[in-house]
């Protein structure tokens, strides 16, 4: 059978989004909120990291298609054009950041050298880009208070979880690995 590329994008974008809805999930029932839509550490921005990181494009349609449905439930007094543009944030604001930091090192689209430096420019990026681009969606549409409090608190809890998430990843990646050398 030949290789569907399509069939690859799906599967990113499914996966991205279902693990963006179930890390929210954990997030929603594990770690109080500092407002409405701040939580520290937020989990799903280590989630969003990876998926757009292993995905691409991809897991940012998953990311951004999940972030409807879950901005839908969390702001329900917001209207469509707030909903989509919280999303669009959520999904494509890690692409960003991702495309910044491989034309800043001169990394491949395959990230075989990302290094540790660039991975922490990659979360830093992202943790400041995303609360940014929310705080600034929130003023523009009043979907959920912004603030200098709630932008900061938001780019702690981004750094958090991504570093949490990624940490996590790694640590299971080479639990796994060492499972099949033996």
């Amino acid at each position: 059978m030949k290789n569907q590329p399509w069939i690859s994008a799906a599967v990113g974008a499914l996966v991205s989004g279902g693990a963006f809805l179930a890390a929210n999930e954990l997030q929603e029932v594990a770690i109080s909120r500092v407002d409405l839509g701040v939580s520290a550490p937020y989990l799903p921005a280590g989630v969003r990291l990876i998926a757009v990181a292993v995905f691409g494009l991809a897991g940012c349609v998953g990311l951004f298609l999940s972030g409807l449905w879950i901005s839908a439930i969390m702001f329900p007094a917001a209207d469509v054009p707030a909903l989509l543009a919280i999303a669009a944030v959520s999904g494509f604001t890690p692409l960003v950041a991702l495309l910044i930091v491989l034309r800043i090192f001169g990394i491949s689209d395959q990230l075989r050298e990302l290094s540790f430096r660039s991975l922490l420019l990659f979360v830093s990026l992202m943790s400041v880009l995303s609360p940014l681009a929310h705080q600034a969606v929130f003023l523009v549409t009043g979907a959920a208070p912004a603030s200098l409090f709630n932008l900061l608190a938001m780019i702690a809890g981004d750094v958090v979880g991504c570093m949490l998430v990624v940490l996590k990843a790694l640590g299971w990646a080479l639990l796994l690995g060492a499972i099949v050398l033996f």
